[in-house]
């Protein structure tokens, strides 16, 4: 992994820009259309599109910051106040499942 990191590290900037720019923005494109699949659906997928794009832009860097700062703040709500956490995500769920069903049964 060392001689892999060497490697890249000795490639020229730009190109070395020009990969990252074209892999994680395929990542941040792409992460749209896997939100229809059943779990967390693009998520995931963005935000490691937006890691990708952080090893190398600064804006990538201070929009991944921005994430990881509201995931800390709201997992420490939800460990200030689990009751208030655990109707929001009965909630999220019972809004995705109808979500779901109404997509999947075509009831619209």
């Amino acid at each position: 992994m060392e001689g892999l990191r060497k490697t890249w590290k000795r490639l020229p900037v730009h190109i070395r820009k020009a990969i990252v720019l074209v892999v994680g923005m395929a990542f941040v494109i792409i992460s749209p259309f896997t939100g229809v699949l059943p779990g967390p659906g693009g998520i995931p997928i963005f935000l490691i599109g937006v890691a990708i794009l952080a090893t190398e832009f600064h804006w990538a860097e201070r929009l991944r910051d921005y994430f990881l700062g509201l995931l800390h703040r709201l997992i420490a709500r939800y460990r200030k106040d689990k009751t208030i956490g655990n109707v929001v995500i009965a909630l999220c769920i019972a809004a995705f499942g109808t979500m779901f069903y109404v997509i999947y049964t075509r009831v619209i």
